[in-house]
């Protein structure tokens, strides 16, 4: 409603075209900010100038830092103070960044940002970035991820690493991550999640962890799961190739876990044993959730022995969804799997994602 009252209080200073550009996205590049400079006139200020601080904060916020500092942080001492008043400004870096500022260069905004997201591999300083509350790498290297510390960063609460496809530059990062240091640390997603047996880890802050390992070593979930005795959300992806390696006879348990997501892009033969052996651990999951990838064309989901798994292992069970290559299901059988546990209670089949059948408890 705010922000529609903004709209309003603007619409004689600029074109209704504008705002149009301007609600559909809060990029400025798409908004074209930069024609309230092209209009601007004495008349045109005045009536900027009489808005209230509430109203030119939210309008702010829509900005980009670059722009923000551009456009406005010279017009007047006011604006300028309005500006160094903001504390939640996110920022993204590209390959190309923009051509206003030295690539390699400290923005002299940087102790205002709260999520600031990388789109290059260049090297990285994030000494200037104190507030920083959340970071993405999109295209991590070690000296990238050997750049995150808790001298720099020490109020991160979420940190994404999230290309599949970059090399194990994580051993040093996972030592940080996985400890006191970061303490504020609630969410976190390295896909190249590296532990050696030779460090002490435990990160009682952290809630959310996804992961995809390009190996797997026995003890990873041990590990994992004595690191983060808090953890309440796992999700892991499951890529190609890559064998799951268990402990033959696991003796800890695992009671904080309440949401389980496993992604399989290659269930490979031992895919049920792995999820067994899982379940048995997390006995008080009340949220599970199972993708299978739809190239597994020859793949036959076994609804009798997974429904008496959901019994034996995890009794507090009360969200589940399945989504499985439709294969060679037949309609016909809805009736028999909605019988066989009381999470299988709907079905239906997704046409819009290559024909996949989803089975869930809502």
């Amino acid at each position: 409603m705010r922000i529609f009252i903004l709209l309003f209080s603007l619409n004689q200073l600029f074109s209704v075209g504008f705002f149009f550009s301007l609600a559909r996205s809060r990029s400025i590049g798409q908004c074209h900010l930069i024609r309230i400079m092209s209009l601007r006139n004495d008349i045109c200020l005045s009536t900027f100038e009489s808005l209230p601080n509430e109203l030119l904060i939210e309008f702010f916020e829509y900005l980009s830092p670059l722009d923000l500092y551009e456009i406005f942080y010279n017009l007047n001492s006011r604006f300028r103070s309005l500006i160094l008043s903001l504390q939640n400004l996110h920022l993204i870096l590209h390959e190309d960044w923009d051509d206003r500022i030295n690539k390699h260069s400290i923005p002299p905004y940087a102790s205002q940002i709260s999520t600031l997201i990388i789109r290059h591999d260049d090297s990285l300083d994030l000494s200037s970035f104190i507030n920083l509350r959340a970071l993405k790498l999109s295209m991590p290297t070690a000296e990238q991820c050997n750049s995150i510390h808790s001298t720099c960063v020490s109020n991160l609460e979420h940190l994404f690493i999230s290309n599949l496809f970059f090399a194990d530059h994580s051993e040093q990062l996972c030592r940080w991550i996985f400890s006191s240091k970061f303490s504020h640390l609630r969410t976190c997603r390295i896909d190249r999640i590296t532990f050696n047996s030779y460090s002490n880890y435990c990160s009682l802050s952290l809630r959310h962890l996804t992961i995809s390992p390009c190996t797997w070593k026995k003890n990873l979930y041990e590990q994992i799961f004595s690191s983060c005795p808090n953890l309440t959300h796992l999700s892991i992806i499951r890529l190609r190739n890559v064998s799951f390696k268990l402990l033959p006879n696991q003796t800890f348990k695992h009671t904080s876990l309440r949401h389980l997501n496993m992604q399989f892009f290659s269930i490979g033969n031992d895919w049920y044993r792995h999820i067994r052996w899982l379940l048995s651990i997390v006995t008080n999951l009340e949220h599970f959730r199972l993708n299978i990838n739809q190239n597994e064309n020859d793949f036959e989901f076994p609804f009798e022995a997974f429904a008496r798994l959901l019994n034996e292992h995890v009794e507090y069970l009360k969200d589940f969804q399945l989504k499985i290559p439709l294969n060679h299901f037949q309609m016909t059988d809805f009736d028999f799997i909605t019988r066989l546990h009381p999470l299988f209670s709907h079905g239906h089949i997704n046409q819009d994602e290559k024909n996949s059948l989803i089975i869930s408890s809502r």
